[in-house]
């Protein structure tokens, strides 16, 4: 497990937010934390699944149900994966005490002859949700699912299927559970938004999507270091707690959030300054 961490300070920029500041009648420290919050909204945006729209979370439950049932992944690891998990046949739940001692257990018959089955450490008929999220839990690694799950194992016309075969109820409740998650590792950054100290009016989490900021009454992922008020180096450092937070967030979508709000704030200096112009040539 390993946080994200990303730091937002005025060294090399002090005229800039000393102007944005005297412009807006802030502070340098409350200009600080006002770039500061958008920049939470930025990298919440940059974390998978990415996006920042209502409804982004249906990327997130697709990657979820790639993983658990199967299907073709884009690229790296993985690619063409057959899934973790299938579905038990309901004759199969009911008559698996009667399967015998075999260790091969065919679950279907191809026209051709081609016997698909798995073998017994892999056929269980008794799991619970909480089996099936240690299972799953086992081949989390470093924030991705492994390559479980992959192509059969031939033995002649005996084709060995790498899926952990249960019960549909329990697999449903299971998937159900991880949706609910999708979005979690986004809210450490909303998280921060919230402890910081907001300067101006509004919610602290604006722009980020509610299927975000849903996880902050259960979790609390994020943590902020205030030293706006340091005169030497003002700065505001930024900590995503979330598991595995920088393999979704890595360091260079952290940097290029940073260089997106600079540019933010330049571009509206840029429209103050041409507002301002324009008002004095009319009074001129």
């Amino acid at each position: 497990m390993s946080n994200a961490t990303i730091q937002i300070e005025s060294t090399g920029l002090e005229e800039m937010f000393r102007f944005y500041g005297a412009v807006k009648q802030k502070t340098l420290p409350d200009t600080l934390r006002i770039h500061a919050r958008v920049l939470c909204v930025e990298l919440a945006r940059r974390t998978q699944p990415f996006g920042d729209k209502s409804g982004g979370e249906k990327i997130g439950e697709k990657a979820i149900t790639k993983d658990i049932f199967g299907g073709r992944r884009s690229s790296g690891k993985g690619k063409g994966r057959a899934g973790l998990f299938a579905n038990l046949r309901r004759s199969q739940e009911v008559y698996h005490d009667v399967i015998g001692e075999s260790e091969f257990i065919e679950v279907f018959k191809t026209k051709a002859g081609d016997i698909y089955g798995t073998d017994k450490a892999h056929f269980l008929p008794g799991a619970s949700v909480s089996d099936i999220a240690d299972i799953h839990r086992a081949n989390f690694v470093n924030g991705r699912m492994s390559a479980a799950g992959g192509d059969t194992r031939n033995i002649g016309r005996w084709k060995y299927i790498n899926k952990y075969f249960v019960p549909p109820s329990a697999l449903q409740a299971f998937v159900a559970s991880q949706y609910r998650k999708v979005g979690l590792a986004k809210s450490g950054w909303a998280w921060c938004a919230k402890q910081l100290k907001n300067p101006v009016k509004g919610s602290a989490t604006r722009g980020i999507p509610k299927w975000v900021t849903r996880h902050l009454g259960d979790y609390g992922l994020g943590q902020v270091q205030d030293n706006a008020e340091d005169r030497n180096n003002p700065r505001i450092t930024l900590t995503n707690t979330a598991k595995y937070a920088d393999k979704v967030c890595r360091k260079s979508e952290r940097d290029v959030a940073v260089v997106i709000v600079v540019q933010k704030m330049v571009k509206q200096l840029a429209n103050i300054l041409r507002y301002e112009r324009k008002k004095l040539q009319k009074a001129a």
